[in-house]
């Protein structure tokens, strides 16, 4: 489920050999609730929700990506509101105000979507993840890590892809803090949230993680 264009990517050849059913794009939305230029957040779970009441009773997987906050950031037009002002920086950065204001956004959207599963009847797993930082001004950045981009190394490379992630369930379940991870090993807690036995190459990978508890395009973590 992508709210936008289904020509990037080759994505509708690569997502049915990847064993999805149905693939739904942006002429799939009403494209009535638009943030920026793009089907917010609100509007996709709400058509989560729409295939979830339609396909009630069946055990369904739905890959949802947002578009609501894709980058740029420096969007002068209609449906969109400032909500968040930085201070106390040494200049003003509106490409940071406007990522953090649309991330406020998605908030209150999130919010909506789990009151909604929380009171339905059939157990129900959400996993909300991203797979790098917004792309902002070198100056703001500069700022946030503390040292000059020109003095930037392995280290600050590796935190533009580190993100927060969550796994919630409408039911009780054990709840643990992963220190570090990454996107390779997301599908095993997944299965354990699920109560799903690990099938092999998930099984492989959670012995990997004994070794390397994390991997990205910059390097890995050893746990030696």
């Amino acid at each position: 489920m992508l709210p936008y264009l289904s020509s990037g990517w080759n994505r509708t050849n690569v997502y049915p050999l990847l064993g999805f059913d149905e693939m739904l794009f942006l002429d799939d939305f009403p494209q009535k609730d638009l943030v920026r230029k793009y089907v917010s957040d609100r509007e996709m779970y709400e058509k989560i929700i729409e295939v979830y009441e339609r396909e009630k009773n069946n055990q369904d997987f739905i890959f949802g990506v947002t578009m609501q906050n894709h980058g740029g950031y420096d969007y002068t037009g209609e449906n969109y509101e400032k909500t968040v002002t930085l201070e106390g920086y040494s200049r003003d950065y509106p490409d940071a105000e406007q990522y953090l204001s649309l991330l406020h956004e998605s908030d209150s959207a999130l919010e909506f979507l789990i009151d909604y599963f929380s009171n339905v009847e059939e157990d129900v797993v959400i996993v909300f993840f991203g797979d790098h930082q917004p792309s902002l001004s070198d100056g703001f950045l500069e700022e946030v890590i503390g040292k000059p981009s020109s003095e930037w190394g392995l280290r600050e490379a590796e935190l533009q892809y580190t993100i927060p992630f969550f796994i919630w369930t409408n039911y009780d379940s054990e709840e643990q803090v992963i220190p570090i991870t990454s996107l390779n090993y997301l599908s095993g807690y997944v299965y354990d949230a699920a109560g799903i036995p690990l099938p092999p190459y998930s099984r492989f990978l959670r012995d990997l993680e004994q070794e390397i508890p994390a991997m990205n395009r910059r390097g890995y973590y050893s746990a030696k």
